[in-house]
């Protein structure tokens, strides 16, 4: 009896983190489809290709229970114009504003 009591209970953090793992997936993938229906509806230029909305995604992190919901990357990366910086990802620009144009957070 004791035997079994102390399989389980060493059994027991990898179960748990199994769990939690697959919960804290699901909400970091409810939240990346969030952010993209929030695009949906934000991006309304001709020139806005839905590259934003593409790119949402959800990458592992280091460890079982770390998921980063991301947007940006490849696709979203353009040449700025007027700067000296050459390119810049578009997300940045689009979430908290610039010069000519309101930040529309998602």
């Amino acid at each position: 009896m004791a035997d079994d009591l102390e399989t389980y209970l060493n059994a027991l953090p990898d179960r748990i983190t199994e769990e939690l793992s697959d919960v804290l997936r699901e909400q970091a993938f409810r939240l990346s489809d969030a952010q993209r229906q929030a695009l949906q509806s934000l991006e309304q230029a001709p020139e806005e290709t839905g590259g934003l909305e593409a790119s949402c995604t959800v990458a592992p992190g280091s460890n079982p229970l770390e998921y980063f919901v991301q947007a940006g990357g490849e696709m979203t990366i353009k040449e700025a114009r007027e700067s000296r910086r050459g390119a810049y990802d578009y997300p940045l620009g689009f979430e908290i504003g610039k010069s000519r144009q309101a930040a529309r957070p998602f």
